[in-house]
């Protein structure tokens, strides 16, 4: 019996998963974070609302933050008056300045 392509398709495309480009915090978690690289996304992205030194602002404080997959979780879906950063910086950058928060502030220490 042998089966129209459509069919095949259909069946094919219900197997494979999708890439709707979404970052996930295991995508994340797989990679290496850099926080020397780290501290310049945050110096451009976060310091703004967090303040230069994680001590707060319109943003909520930072320092002692130390849950790595919180803060990725965070930056990925946003939460409260923080908007998501999903889209706007890559896995290795959310990697990158997960870590530099995690890791401390070196004013902080």
């Amino acid at each position: 019996m042998r089966f129209p392509v459509w069919v095949a398709l259909i069946i094919c495309s219900a197997c494979t998963p999708k890439d709707d480009g979404s970052t996930t915090v295991e995508d994340v978690l797989a990679l290496t974070g850099d926080a020397t690289a780290g501290s310049d996304v945050y110096a451009n992205d976060c310091a703004v609302c967090h303040g230069a030194d994680g001590s707060g602002g319109s943003g909520s404080n930072l320092q002692g933050e130390d849950g790595l997959e919180d803060v990725i979780s965070v930056v990925l879906s946003g939460e409260d008056a923080m908007p998501s950063f999903e889209g706007d910086l890559t896995a290795q950058e959310i990697a990158d300045v997960a870590a530099y928060v995690t890791e401390g502030f070196p004013e902080a220490n």
